[in-house]
């Protein structure tokens, strides 16, 4: 599970196959649309993370991922640019602390594994953005 959050954050780089190198990222970081998917992804990454009947959709992560990426290019980004900002540790960092707080005040709770999967189930069974990236074992 530990490796499903470079999976979620990083797809874009096994898309790219290009190195992330030091690159300035700070419009990805306040574009909107590109905060938002992100966002979604950690979130649902947070609730599989911590329920183990979740897991993720690999292959709609997939195609979810190149949307984004064409997104990202189509505003002019680049591949590095692009990879550098969903492999950036300190990135990764602050979508978990968005993501958390957002599962808690849903009703999950810290070390309770039955409260993230009640959550997930949730998500899956209304057809949210989230539980769209997730489904049960």
């Amino acid at each position: 599970m530990r490796h499903y959050r470079h999976i979620v954050l990083g797809a874009a780089l096994a898309l790219l196959g290009t190195a992330a190198l030091a690159t300035d990222y700070s419009a990805l970081r306040v574009d909107a649309h590109v905060h938002e998917r992100l966002l979604t992804v950690s979130k649902a990454y947070v609730l599989a993370e911590n329920c183990p009947e979740l897991r993720e959709r690999k292959f709609y992560l997939f195609t979810q991922a190149m949307k984004l990426q064409r997104y990202a290019r189509g505003l002019g980004y680049t591949n590095k640019e692009i990879s550098a900002y969903v492999d950036d540790k300190a990135e990764q960092a602050r979508f978990r602390a968005l993501a958390e707080p957002w599962a808690y005040a849903k009703g999950a709770v810290k070390g309770d594994a039955e409260s993230f999967c009640t959550l997930g189930r949730a998500e899956i069974e209304q057809n949210t953005e989230v539980g769209a990236f997730l489904r049960m074992r």
